[in-house]
């Protein structure tokens, strides 16, 4: 039993280094944009409201995803990570009623405004958590990778998984 969840813990890291080494090879000359949370957002979002002319998409389940984000329909995203979905009120009212219902302690939900590196506004995310890189590699794409918090790691997930603990 310790070896299977040893090997699970591992696959588990070595899934995330694959996802951050990916979005961490962005070379420096690709133009950087900004994630910045603001209360104003999680307001609206939190009130039901659709923003018009943004192609949603979100990570994770489709019935409550982990983070969600919406980018104007001038741009394209280009990710393996983040699904397209079709975004309805129906759809936002069961993801909120889904995070509601959700217990993580200090987990609580963000949102804000995504920035082209020209100060652009070019969208909206919520999220449990507040950071994470946004690339524009070419006029009008955008990369935006799977958001984290400070120390790196995704709000929520456990982390006491024995990996440092001794035998029993």
């Amino acid at each position: 039993m310790h070896k299977a969840g040893l090997l699970l813990t591992m696959l588990f890291f070595c899934s995330c280094l694959v996802l951050f080494v990916g979005c961490a090879q962005q070379s420096a000359t690709v133009p950087k944009g900004q994630w910045l949370e603001q209360q104003d957002v999680l307001k609206t979002i939190e009130n039901g409201e659709l923003f018009s002319g943004h192609n949603y998409y979100y990570l994770g389940s489709i019935t409550a995803p982990d983070s969600f984000i919406a980018l104007d329909d001038r741009f394209q995203l280009r990710s393996r990570a983040w699904a397209q979905v079709t975004m309805t009120s129906k759809r936002m009212a069961g993801w909120l009623q889904a995070y509601s219902q959700e217990m993580y302690g200090s987990c609580s939900y963000r949102a804000g405004y995504i920035y082209a590196p020209d100060g652009t506004l070019v969208g909206y995310w919520y999220s449990q958590n507040e950071l994470n890189s946004v690339y524009m590699p070419e006029p009008g794409v955008l990369e935006i990778c799977q958001p984290h918090t400070v120390g790196g790691m995704v709000c929520g997930e456990e982390r006491d998984d024995g990996l440092f603990m001794g035998r029993e």
